[in-house]
């Protein structure tokens, strides 16, 4: 057996761990260029082109460029007049900002628990958490897995709720046939660096809810009216925000979904390379492929089996960082999954002001608490699933090959030693302490 570089021996990969970046070629630094002698740099022209290029790729009536997938989410609440006192129900396997934005309305996050492979919301406990506070319903296709989402819009016609596709992480994606994001009453997306889509920062909305495009659109323009042009900057008869996005983000924005379908079909052929060289390996289960719709990639997951390795993902996670193709200054970033209802934000009910509002407060007429077994499924989740690596178009087969290799190379190494009874310790108190929650 090759000794792991952790215990002495030589590293899988001698180059730097890999990590997202940006797909940025000639065209979008054409496009850039234009827009700077242009010398129109916030939004205007170039800006309604790449609403009206998202919007003609979705096949939807409207679309709008905004700041980020967070300030996305948040115009969409708004614009579905959620506020205080109403229930939104959130996934808890998910990046923070899919429940902070119902934070923003000052409503309050109700977490279901999520599938125990696809790790998307499960419409049956999604059911078993509606009452008559609730108003909203967030699905979240993570990491590109599509939810399934006719029981979902069943619920929501049923019991009057709206919906809201977090489809952050996986444009292109389909469920049923039909591209993620159009399925609900809106569908939000990001574009920051190592998204599907990049313009370093940045989102968008998408709908064919007329009413509720203009206004989101207020919302992210000082709530100033559409229908009014110029003159609307002295109507400010809502709260104001600025979440505009400027015409140099949606100059390369254009680029990026021109050639959205290449770079998610680039994102697959990784992403399938991987799982061939890692299938039947012993220890772990690979990303699953939804019986109902086709998925894309935004980073490759594998589930690993501690009953099989003898450890826990920590440990693995240190070896594979030995190995060269893991970083592990991920460790306390996004890459590396929390349980949101466990965030200290919701266990102590950090409010505004230094308060605990909106989950205590008279506008709220239930009681929420959020502790460990509220979602066990998405707990599970949390200790097991490892973000392992990014499968970005850039990408070389080497690099692939690197990934897979050390993989196999840790996994076979702790199969080994929990077969002759040797402890694997390799993580330290720093390392979980990072992690602590």
């Amino acid at each position: 057996m090759e000794k792991l570089a952790i215990d002495g021996g030589t590293p899988v990969r001698t180059k730097a761990p890999i990590v997202e970046t940006d797909v940025f070629e000639q065209e979008e630094f054409d496009a850039l260029m234009a827009v700077a002698k242009s010398k129109k740099l916030r939004r205007a022209e170039v800006t309604l082109e790449y609403e009206r290029t998202i919007a003609e790729w979705f096949g939807t009536k409207h679309a709008i460029a905004v700041t980020s997938g967070t300030t996305a989410l948040h115009i969409a609440l708004a614009a579905f007049g959620i506020g205080p006192g109403d229930e939104v129900i959130v996934p808890p396997y998910t990046f923070v900002a899919t429940d902070t934005a119902v934070l923003e309305q000052n409503a309050i996050p109700i977490f279901a628990d999520v599938d125990p492979v696809l790790l998307t919301m499960d419409p049956e406990d999604v059911k078993r958490r509606i009452t008559p506070r609730t108003k909203a319903i967030i699905p979240v296709t993570i990491s590109g897995t599509p939810v399934d989402m006719d029981p979902i819009m069943e619920l929501a016609k049923e019991h009057n709720l709206w919906v809201l596709e977090d489809a952050c992480q996986s444009p292109g994606a389909r469920y049923k046939g039909r591209l993620v994001g159009t399925i609900g009453h809106v569908g939000v997306f990001s574009t920051i660096t190592g998204k599907n889509i990049n313009t370093g920062e940045g989102g968008f909305v998408i709908t064919d809810d007329t009413d509720l495009y203009e206004k989101m659109w207020g919302y992210m323009d000082f709530s100033r009216r559409r229908s009014l042009g110029p003159a609307s900057k002295y109507h400010f008869d809502l709260p104001c925000t600025n979440y505009r996005i400027t015409n140099m983000q949606a100059a390369v924005g254009i680029q990026q979904i021109k050639r959205l379908a290449q770079m998610n079909k680039t994102r697959t052929e990784n992403a399938h390379y991987i799982s061939e060289k890692l299938a039947g390996l012993p220890g772990i289960t690979l990303p699953p492929e939804p019986e109902w719709g086709e998925r894309v990639y935004f980073y490759y997951l594998i589930r690993l089996l501690p009953e099989v390795l003898g450890t826990d993902m920590l440990n693995f996670a240190v070896a594979l960082a030995a190995e060269g193709v893991y970083n592990i200054n991920y460790l306390s970033t996004t890459r590396w999954m929390i349980p949101q209802h466990l965030e200290p934000l919701f266990v102590n009910k950090a409010g505004y002001g230094g308060t605990k509002c909106p989950f205590e407060c008279p506008w709220y007429e239930g009681k929420v608490e959020y502790y460990r077994g509220l979602c066990p499924v998405a707990e599970k989740a949390c200790e097991e699933v490892l973000w392992l690596a990014s499968v970005h178009p850039l990408l070389e087969k080497q690099d692939l090959d690197d990934v897979a290799d050390a993989v196999i190379k840790v996994v076979n190494a702790f199969i080994e030693k929990k077969e002759k009874g040797i402890p694997i310790n390799y993580a330290t108190d720093a390392h979980r302490a990072a992690l602590a929650y």
